[in-house]
């Protein structure tokens, strides 16, 4: 029970549901800590995700989350938003929210083939976690890497890695070619670099 987090599969799937591979990528002098300025937050599939004043993502909850910036911030938020959608995302429609906010490839093709062989009922309210913030292990103009910290009904913490790329003038999940790139990592603490984005719930 201490762990609670880690049985709370379909959720850390897709919110670690990243590829840490290397693409190629450009340096950017930009900084990973200013947080980015929250005008809302939403319910997706019984987890809170927060809306971006100018970050993103444009348009709502019930279409591919998309309109992120070109920036750290934007990242950020485009790495948590999407993945919690296409975690929560039914029986019905995430074929659609999959080529929404995943990038074409092996891994968008994997992740299809896998969620086509399973049925989807909702998420235990016991294993939603709260999102904290996120810290950000990489970033270059076409790709980063985001921690993204979760806290569940225990209290328990744990980081999501997960890799979006920069794709079409947007950002875009960048989902694992195998069934082992993906990592979940838990938490003794809250991390000291922390983007921490809970005071900015309303």
């Amino acid at each position: 029970m201490r762990r609670r987090w880690a049985r709370a599969a379909v959720v850390a799937v897709a919110l670690m549901a990243v590829s840490c591979g290397d693409p190629e990528t450009t340096e950017t002098a930009v900084s990973l800590t200013d947080p980015p300025q929250i005008a809302r937050w939403v319910t997706v599939g019984g987890i809170e995700v927060p809306i971006g004043t100018t970050d993103g993502p444009r348009g709502g909850e019930w279409e591919p989350f998309a309109g992120f910036s070109h920036t750290p911030q934007g990242a950020a938020l485009a790495a948590i938003t999407q993945s919690v959608q296409l975690a929560t995302a039914s029986d019905r429609t995430w074929p659609q929210i999959l080529s929404g906010v995943a990038a074409p490839g092996e891994g968008r093709d994997l992740y299809a083939a896998h969620r086509s062989l399973v049925e989807f009922s909702g998420t235990d309210p016991e294993m939603v976690p709260a999102i904290v913030g996120y810290t950000i292990a990489d970033y270059r103009d076409t790709a980063a890497t985001v921690d993204v910290v979760q806290r569940f009904s225990d209290d328990s913490l744990a980081s999501a890695t997960t890799q979006v790329v920069w794709i079409d003038g947007d950002w875009r999940l960048h989902l694992p070619s195998n069934d082992t790139a993906a990592t979940i990592t838990a938490l003794d603490g809250v991390p000291p670099e922390l983007v921490d984005l809970e005071e900015t719930r309303k």
